[in-house]
């Protein structure tokens, strides 16, 4: 009788090898397309949000909604803080833990909601806050969800703002949502929009860089890119505020020498001057 002969430990070693050599080859590329997947589900959300965004105007004679989140906003704003109910009123959860069932309601109680109906389109899959939280902590408090804001150009609320979204001229160069990253430092939700002040060569508010050193964005006639940052120093300062401020060119401090990212947000930023 022929007896099966066995895998020596040399053999076994060799197997081993090989696979590790394979894991080290298909990792990086499994990486690269998780990556690309995500830049997929996060263009396909701001896409959504701006043809969400245009319905709404369509149906309230061009009129914007508000660009901040708050209770009590001149005009309807786009979302709500997060907040609970008792009956039919609303219950303010401004600061402290929250539920992310929670944070859904601010959510479907923006003026854009009936429009898209669908929460998952306000949180890219590359934010990483609402598992990980913030470098503030990893409380429900930092648990931050939404991952998109408008520009403080269309925050509605002073008489000096834009109030009609087809009084713009050029509207494919015009952003309208961009990847903003929130840290909670003033309440469990972003409050305001993404502040900038364009032609100063110095930035306020960072962008979302979740997609391998780029930021997604949609434009005021609908369509949608993604724009590579090629200055290192714009990455430590989405990145880092404070390692950006250790290295000189901090919260609205010019850059120097001129920094060639900020030359494309101010071609593309939809106002002369930001609002705050």
């Amino acid at each position: 009788m022929r007896v099966k002969g066995a895998f020596t430990l040399i053999e076994l070693l060799v197997v081993i090898a090989i696979i590790a050599v394979l894991m080290g080859i298909l990792m990086p590329a499994l990486n690269i397309a998780r990556g690309q997947a995500r830049g997929i589900a996060c263009q396909s959300n701001q896409r959504s949000l701006a043809q969400a965004y245009t319905m709404y105007a369509d149906q309230n004679n061009g009129r914007i909604c508000g660009g901040l989140a708050g209770y009590a906003n001149p005009v309807p704003p786009w979302v709500m803080p997060p907040l609970d109910y008792n009956g039919k009123t609303i219950i303010q959860m401004t600061t402290g833990d929250v539920t992310l069932e929670q944070r859904f309601n601010g959510l479907r109680e923006g003026a854009i909601f009936p429009y898209l109906k669908e929460v998952k389109a306000y949180h890219c899959p590359g934010d990483n806050r609402s598992s990980q939280g913030t470098s503030l902590g990893n409380s429900l408090a930092y648990a931050i969800y939404r991952s998109y804001s408008l520009t403080d150009y269309m925050a509605g609320t002073e008489s000096t703002d834009p109030k009609n979204f087809y009084a713009f001229k050029n509207p494919a160069n015009k952003m309208l949502f961009v990847e903003e990253i929130y840290d909670g430092a003033s309440g469990n939700f972003n409050h305001g929009a993404w502040s900038y002040e364009p032609h100063m060569n110095r930035l306020w508010d960072p962008l979302g860089v979740f997609h391998s050193k780029a930021s997604t964005f949609s434009f005021m006639d609908g369509h949608v890119s993604r724009q590579k940052w090629m200055d290192p120093r714009t990455i430590v300062y989405f990145t880092s505020r404070d390692e950006a401020a250790s290295k000189g060119y901090g919260k609205n401090v010019a850059f120097n020498p001129p920094n060639e990212d900020l030359v494309w947000l101010d071609d593309h930023y939809p106002g002369l001057t930001h609002v705050k």
